[in-house]
């Protein structure tokens, strides 16, 4: 296997596992919610709210890399950017589905966050949104599992 190749379709790995890493500390917030009072509640779950808008976006470029990677496989072996571009696996077929989750996951945390600043302490949302990334931990867990057995399968 060529060098470009080979980096091509590594580095989304290299950088999923960032981002897995990220999720898991995003993720302990919710023990973490508990343990503070006031301000500093307040400031760390406006911290939580930034970060995880911008996990989404990280996802998404993650996601983006895999995309850019196979093109670049495509190209290299067969000439042709879109040889390789469709998914073949489990993993690459619940890549995208899983960013429409945590897509979800992010919108439910928006909409909590105006229940919130609209006087409801303790909506549905909130509830909701906290078992959604029960979930959604679970699938990045798998997902990156999956993602582990694959590598071995294109080297």
């Amino acid at each position: 296997m060529d060098i470009v190749r080979l980096i091509a379709l590594l580095l989304h790995p290299l950088l999923a596992s960032t981002l897995v890493a990220w999720v898991w500390w995003q993720y302990s917030w919710k023990k973490k919610s508990h343990e503070l009072k006031g301000e500093q509640r307040a400031e760390h779950l406006e911290m939580h709210e930034q970060r995880g808008e911008k996990l989404l976006w990280a996802a998404i470029i993650v996601a983006l890399v895999a995309v850019a990677g196979r093109a670049v496989a495509g190209w290299r072996t067969h000439g042709d950017f879109t040889a390789e571009i469709w998914p073949t696996s489990i993993h690459g077929i619940t890549g995208p589905i899983g960013i429409v989750i945590l897509w979800q996951l992010s919108r439910m945390g928006k909409k909590a966050k105006l229940a919130r600043e609209q006087g409801d302490s303790f909506s549905k949302l909130k509830l909701k949104h906290g078992r959604m990334a029960d979930i959604v931990v679970a699938l990045v867990f798998i997902h990156a599992f999956l993602g582990f057995l694959y590598i071995f399968e294109v080297l």
